[in-house]
């Protein structure tokens, strides 16, 4: 009887403990909170432990693969010299209000050091390559093991030997790495042994054959060929090799290109790049945002580019667009531009663009044509300036003022100029890092007084030097880089008006600089701020600048919150009718902040600015001294695509 009993005993647990986690399981739990607690040492932050682990308090839980989240924490302490850890789970279930209670405890026992590195394979790498190799060898005897340092190193040197000529340098598959661990606890020590292979033999590169698949618009292949970064003879180098592929997709006429060896004779390598080809003409519409002397425009517009203009590659596009700021402010533009690639060099380009256009500034309606030609130079990598370009426009422009009293005049304006450009940031939308530096000299004035000289037109022109600069430094504040981000810029602006004569005028406002709007002190609006009898004629004199902090508000996230961010902002600057009227007092000082969200051209924003210091009114200048007046006349709400800066 007892032994019926026994059974019965326990057939009754059996079927409990298979009906009890079908209760639990059937319900759609959520992970209220996760803990990690450690029984001896603690090297690693808590939440670094959690991401490791793969799931994230408010996740759904899934009992099937927790046991996967733990093996992927147990990873990461292998990955960083714990061996002998040992993790061990806690789930608590509260089915009342689903949700689950998940404790991780951590023993992680003795953290082993690197007794010996060695690296096979490498015996005939010598020269040059052998000297940068052993300045790569950073890892001591004695230090602490950490997979992420072993394999950066290893990467560095295969990525050394397969620029200097070992093209088939790498690790051997069945045995790449190999880690011996010593049986004395007391002092932890392992060995690790890098089994290299492929570094006996330096290749150089041979023919390369260019293959167009599909080449109905009859291509040429010397177009490729000019972009191709290495000769017949130069030692094998896989950086070259990707940079000519890079260099080759950047025609607009190729999708993509892949250059790959197809022959090796003694040493030389031959290879095939394999070309397929874009539609040779694209024409549609488009949509747009962009700022034009401070003021914010949307629009759209209808585009068509032919890519293979003809066999020298030279690309044209036709486009027309408006931009609408409101029913006062509003642009309408047709342009026809064409650029020939490789003018002097592979790095080289010159484009013409001709422009015809409509733009309405409240009462001023003006018609323009213009001509702008421009030569970029792009430079190698080691030099501080990313590429220079030399840009002469021309544009005749007829000032029509909507009254009835109100003067026409027709301006005849030319700016020969030099920009250098230094760009080293991560994002173009969103950069997190980096620092952008840009420097302009022009001269304008040269090209009108000589045709008016010679064709006596009834015309007018302007004389005048004018010299800008812009500064944008971006930093990574935080652990996990673009999280937050501290930026900063500065710009100065100066336009030096000379000459004397008949037909010589004051500068046009719409060649002139402005202040407040968007992108600018945004404690005003567009072209709002100036020491200035009125801030839209603009200035000759600008000095500007912005602090801003930068923070995602929900990186964690999957959904759409995690495209949101804030930011709070400092602006500081003015513009002045010329340098020497420049004053410290008269700098306008702005506050604010605002909110982001993140599409694919760029973060949508909006920003909320406020005047902290206002030198233009004859009321409080400070905004602690008129608070009750914050909200009526010394705050602007703007909208803009894009950062600031």
């Amino acid at each position: 009887m007892k032994l019926q009993n026994k059974y019965l005993l326990l057939f009754v647990l059996l079927f409990l403990t298979s009906i009890v986690p079908r209760i639990t399981y059937s319900q759609l739990l959520t992970i209220e909170e996760i803990s990690v607690t450690h029984t001896d040492t603690n090297s690693f932050d808590e939440d670094i432990l959690i991401s490791a682990l793969g799931i994230n308090e408010s996740d759904v839980y899934k009992p099937q693969v927790l046991g996967d989240n733990i093996y992927k924490l147990q990873k990461f302490y292998f990955d960083n010299g714990f061996f002998d850890v040992k993790v061990d789970t806690n789930v608590r279930y509260d089915l009342i209000e689903e949700e689950v209670y998940i404790k991780i405890l951590v023993t992680e026992n003795k953290h082993f050091r690197i007794d010996s590195l060695i690296y096979t394979g490498l015996d005939k790498v010598a020269g040059n390559t052998e000297r940068l190799m052993r300045k790569i060898k950073k890892i001591k005897a004695k230090g602490y093991y950490y997979k992420s340092l072993i394999m950066q190193q290893t990467n560095e040197i295969i990525d050394l030997l397969q620029n200097n000529g070992y093209m088939n340098a790498g690790i051997k598959q069945d045995s790449g790495t190999v880690i011996k661990k010593y049986d004395d606890l007391s002092d932890p020590l392992l060995s690790v042994t890098i089994n290299f292979t492929g570094a006996d033999s330096i290749f150089t590169f041979g023919k390369t054959n260019i293959r167009i698949s599909n080449n109905k618009y009859g291509v040429e292949s010397e177009l490729m060929k000019k972009e191709i970064a290495y000769k017949e003879g130069d030692i094998y180098s896989k950086e070259i090799k990707l940079l000519s592929e890079a260099n080759i997709s950047k025609i607009p006429i190729v999708q993509s290109a892949r250059i790959s060896p197809y022959e090796v004779n003694e040493g030389k390598v031959d290879f095939n790049a394999e070309i397929i080809l874009n539609k040779k003409t694209e024409i549609g519409p488009y949509a747009t945002s962009v700022v034009i002397d401070n003021i914010f425009y949307v629009g759209g517009g209808v585009q068509y580019v032919n890519k293979y203009l003809d066999r020298s590659g030279k690309i044209m596009t036709l486009a027309f667009d408006g931009l609408i700021n409101s029913l006062d402010i509003n642009r309408i533009e047709f342009s026809a531009a064409i650029t020939q690639p490789h003018i002097f060099n592979n790095n080289s380009f010159l484009t013409d663009k001709l422009t015809l256009g409509l733009y309405n500034i409240e009462e001023s309606k003006n018609y323009y044509i213009g001509n702008l030609t421009s030569y970029l130079q792009t430079f190698t990598d080691f030099t501080f300036y990313n590429n220079a370009s030399v840009d002469l426009s021309a544009e005749l422009l007829r000032f029509t003022y909507d009254t009835a009293t109100g003067p026409t005049t027709t301006t005849l304006n030319s700016l020969l100029s030099m920009t250098f450009v230094h760009d080293n940031t991560n994002d173009v939308f969103s950069p997190s890092k980096g620092f952008f530096h840009s420097i302009t000299v022009g001269s304008g004035g040269l090209l009108p007084k000589l045709i008016i000289n010679t064709l006596k037109p009834n015309v007018y022109y302007s004389q005048y030097i004018k010299l800008f600069t812009s500064n944008n430094f971006y930093f990574n504040v935080s652990r996990k880089p673009g999280n937050t981000v501290f930026a900063t810029k500065f710009l100065v602006g100066d336009i030096i008006q000379y000459g004397s004569g008949d037909r010589l005028i004051p500068l046009p406002s719409f060649y002139k600089f402005f202040s407040g709007g968007s992108s600018s002190v945004r404690g005003w609006g567009a072209r709002d701020n100036g020491a200035l009898a009125n801030t839209n004629d603009g200035g000759d004199f600008l000095l500007e600048g912005s602090l801003e902090l930068r923070k995602k508000l929900f990186p964690q996230a999957e959904n759409f919150t995690k495209n949101i961010s804030a930011a709070v902002f400092f602006d500081y600057g003015n513009v002045w009718a010329a340098d020497n009227d420049f004053r410290l007092d008269q700098i306008a000082l702005a506050v604010g902040f605002g909110v982001r969200y993140n599409v694919f051209i760029g973060p949508v924003r909006v920003d909320l600015g406020f005047k902290l210091y206002d030198p233009g009114t004859t009321g409080n200048k400070w905004l602690f001294s008129d608070l009750e007046n914050v909200f009526k006349d010394r705050f602007v709400v703007h909208f803009g695509i894009g950062e600031a800066f």
